[in-house]
């Protein structure tokens, strides 16, 4: 079994939850997730929740709302208009909280 190093990220929401299925009917909740770096800039990190939590992500989770996200990195690769392979790392959650103040 792969080690997987667990995340938890806290942030606001920096766009309105997108709600998809894939071809065999399973949700998949793309968030955009803004958190603030010790030198006061934003650093943007791509989630992903499946299954009912992408659900209720989408029913709700608002832009702007500040939120905390638990679960595992993974690295991601795709091929650009230039050619060129590029990576990018995702969030795939397991657990979404909202802050209630």
């Amino acid at each position: 079994m792969e080690n997987k190093k667990i995340e938890l990220l806290s942030g606001r929401l920096g766009t309105e939850p997108y709600l998809a299925y894939t071809k065999k009917g399973l949700p998949v909740c793309e968030l955009s997730l803004g958190i603030k770096s010790e030198q006061n800039l934003t650093i943007w990190r791509k989630i992903v929740a499946f299954g009912k939590l992408a659900e209720q992500c989408k029913v709700h989770l608002k832009k702007g709302q500040e939120i905390f996200v638990q679960g595992h990195l993974s690295l991601k690769t795709f091929i650009n208009k230039d050619g060129a392979e590029k990576e990018y790392l995702e969030l795939n959650a397991y657990s979404v909280g909202q802050s209630l103040l």
